[in-house]
């Protein structure tokens, strides 16, 4: 993001850093070792001794918070699949990996989730109850069965599609809630840079980070949900990332009849996820069936993360009482008090492996 007169909320932050925090921490030391979860396995990087962290990784998208991640018919910007598990015949709960859970959950949603169709554990979308003389049912850890009578996903507002179509969405949720004009709201994936912490470092909700990746624009981001592993970030990170500001995106269904026009053609981290597999536009060919929007374009390339020793209060109760945007979150990183070359300093300790 760039400020009248060319310069960027990054710039401004370093600019305006407190002297005091980061000065006298010994720069050439590069602290003590630490270890994250990462996707494909353990992550190492350094702890500092003010708490600041400097690690390596690639960048997945994480939709989750964001007013299209989920829709009726799953159409969202990432798949229904990333956010619940399926019951088991044992009565457990497992991933919903497969074409079969994919097709048990759109006859449990086309059943309107009555009795008699299959139950789901719902972890990245709000849940209400079947009726309203029922309560939510707990599948344990916050997250809420929908099913068979037991709760229904909660509807969020109507959108327009990429082709001008309406379709209804899903209130996709995040770990973390800030406020709005006096009112709660969770982060959303689609205008704020917000990262994903692993669920077994809770206490990195609400620090802000600085992500730095070749030829990337510095972006400083939040941690604002939670997951299996380090290494996601929302969609509007990935852009601000890419191409140092947000822009909207408009979600499929894109019929086979309007496939391959402009409506298609969309940047990362967005791309075009046909139904048909392999049924790819090029000249000469038409598509064989829709395709949707999916926000799945991952930066592949290991980029750095400089965990600032700072953050939002508030989020222990997991409810930020301050509004979250580009500029509360550069405001916080410069009571970090980090110059560019401190900065540049912490970052060059980041192991070359993982």
């Amino acid at each position: 993001m760039y400020l009248r007169g060319g310069m960027s909320v990054l710039s401004v932050a370093l600019a305006c850093a407190w002297p005091w925090s980061a000065a006298g921490q010994g720069l050439t030391d590069c602290g003590a070792p630490v270890s994250l979860t990462g996707k494909a396995g353990a992550l190492s990087g350094r702890v500092f001794p003010d708490g600041t962290i400097a690690l390596g990784a690639p960048l997945a998208v994480n939709p989750d918070g964001g007013s299209h991640s989920y829709t009726v018919g799953d159409h969202g910007f990432t798949y229904i699949a990333n956010g619940l598990n399926r019951k088991t015949a044992s009565g457990g709960w497992a991933a919903c990996k497969t074409a079969e859970c994919r097709a048990d959950f759109l006859k449990a949603e086309r059943q309107a989730f009555g009795p008699g169709t299959s139950e789901f554990c719902v972890f990245a979308m709000e849940v209400e109850p079947y009726s309203s003389d029922l309560k939510r049912v707990s599948c344990g850890d916050g997250r809420s069965v929908i099913g068979n009578g037991k709760g229904k996903l909660k509807f969020g507002a109507m959108a327009e599609t990429a082709t001008g179509e309406r379709i209804q969405t899903y209130v996709s949720t995040t770990s973390l809630r800030h406020t709005i004009a006096g009112q709660p709201a969770y982060l959303d994936s689609e205008s704020l840079p917000v990262l994903v912490t692993p669920r077994d470092h809770p206490d990195l909700l609400g620090r802000v980070a600085l992500v730095r990746g070749a030829g990337l624009r510095d972006t400083y981001a939040v941690f604002g949900d939670t997951g299996p592993a380090f290494g996601e970030g929302s969609i509007a990170l990935h852009q601000l990332l890419r191409y140092g500001a947000v822009s909207a995106q408009r979600p499929g269904p894109i019929a086979a009849s309007r496939r391959c026009g402009p409506e298609e053609a969309v940047l990362p981290p967005f791309r075009s996820s046909p139904d048909v597999n392999g049924d790819v536009c090029r000249p000469g060919r038409q598509a064989q069936g829709a395709t949707d929007i999916r926000g799945y374009a991952a930066i592949q390339d290991r980029i750095q993360f400089l965990i600032l020793p700072v953050r939002f209060g508030g989020a222990a109760s997991g409810l930020i009482p301050d509004t979250v945007n580009l500029e509360t979150i550069a405001q916080r990183a410069a009571q970090a008090g980090y110059t560019p070359g401190q900065v540049a300093a912490r970052l060059a300790c980041i192991p070359r492996r993982p």
